[in-house]
């Protein structure tokens, strides 16, 4: 694991479309606030590529990254070494995936995600991906520029 974590950041078009934030809207407050956020500020921003070295992640090909989400919120923060946020039922399993992909040399830009939970069909996970390569292509034509994401986005 690094010791220097890396920058999160997200594809923000000019149109106003923001995918990943458009991602986040459509889950509810515990997968939203709680599970995503601390699985991409504890788990992603610290070993960044990395996590397609485990159960974590996986490389999808074409610079297309996914990170796995499928623990409950206290394994997630008690394998990030961060607290447990009060309020919330902290061993409620998750299903999500958020894709993503390197900018620079240590930058991850993420362009997407859904919640695999809601929807596990092989059919609505290659409409997910379909998107997110979509986002990416879109990105690399210069459509798209690079937002900083602020913490707790």
């Amino acid at each position: 694991m690094e010791d220097v974590p890396w920058e999160i950041s997200y594809a923000d078009f000019a149109d106003g479309r923001v995918p990943y934030e458009s991602f986040l809207r459509g889950l509810n407050a515990y997968h939203r606030t709680v599970v995503v956020l601390a699985a991409v500020d504890g788990i992603l921003a610290r070993q960044g590529t990395t996590v397609c070295s485990n159960e974590w992640g996986s490389a999808l090909g074409a610079g297309l990254y996914e990170f796995r989400i499928r623990r409950s919120l206290s394994t997630i923060c008690n394998e990030a070494g961060i607290p447990v946020p009060s309020g919330f039922a902290a061993d409620d399993e998750v299903l999500i995936r958020v894709f993503f992909t390197t900018h620079g040399r240590r930058i991850l830009l993420l362009v997407g995600g859904y919640d695999k939970g809601a929807d596990p069909s092989l059919k609505r996970q290659q409409r997910a991906i379909a998107a997110a390569r979509k986002v990416l292509s879109e990105y690399k034509r210069g459509e798209a520029t690079q937002a900083r994401r602020s913490k707790g986005r």
